[in-house]
């Protein structure tokens, strides 16, 4: 018998995490994050699960980049910016923070308009911490063909936000 509160306790603030840098937005988080474990749970149903935080990370993350896509091509319009003091320190100033919010929002932009796997390659990499074997084992990749695609989701990336962005900046440092 699966112990639900223990994966929600132990998986959950990572999963959470996860979405909230993706989504930036506290409902949409909130909902993605029942929508991770439902998806969860389905799974589990047919097939033993070993690594709880390696599917949770996958769930959440491919949940994510499907809102990110919906939400940029007008289906659901929300105002992304909405949460923004909840989730900043109260240190970096104003001008920071718009810059940072706004970034981020560029980011998310383009990673909606990236094909479903390199964007989940490059989240489950870049953002989520994986290394190329993890994030090999869960996409059926190689570590190799991992690395290629996240090389050129970063040149997308830059082509993508690089009309305000200097080159080495792109979204915090992805070089």
């Amino acid at each position: 018998m699966t112990d639900w509160d223990g994966i929600l306790r132990d998986e959950g603030p990572a999963a959470w995490r996860t979405l909230w840098r993706l989504l930036g937005n506290r409902a949409e988080v909130d909902d993605c994050f029942q929508e991770t474990f439902v998806s969860a749970l389905q799974y589990s149903r047919g097939r033993d699960v070993r690594h709880w935080s390696a599917l949770l990370q996958r769930l959440a993350t491919a949940r994510a980049v499907d809102r990110l896509r919906r939400r940029y091509r007008g289906r659901d319009a929300i105002d992304a910016s909405s949460d923004v003091d909840a989730a900043t320190s109260p240190r970096p100033g104003p001008v920071e923070l718009a810059v940072a919010s706004e970034l981020s929002e560029r980011l998310r932009r383009a990673l909606a308009r990236l094909p479903e796997q390199q964007a989940e390659t490059f989240c489950l990499h870049a953002l989520s911490g994986w290394s190329y074997d993890e994030v090999g084992r869960q996409l059926g990749m190689s570590s190799s063909n991992v690395g290629v695609t996240v090389h050129r989701v970063r040149q997308r990336l830059r082509e993508l936000l690089g009309q305000n962005v200097g080159d080495g900046q792109v979204a915090g440092g992805m070089s």
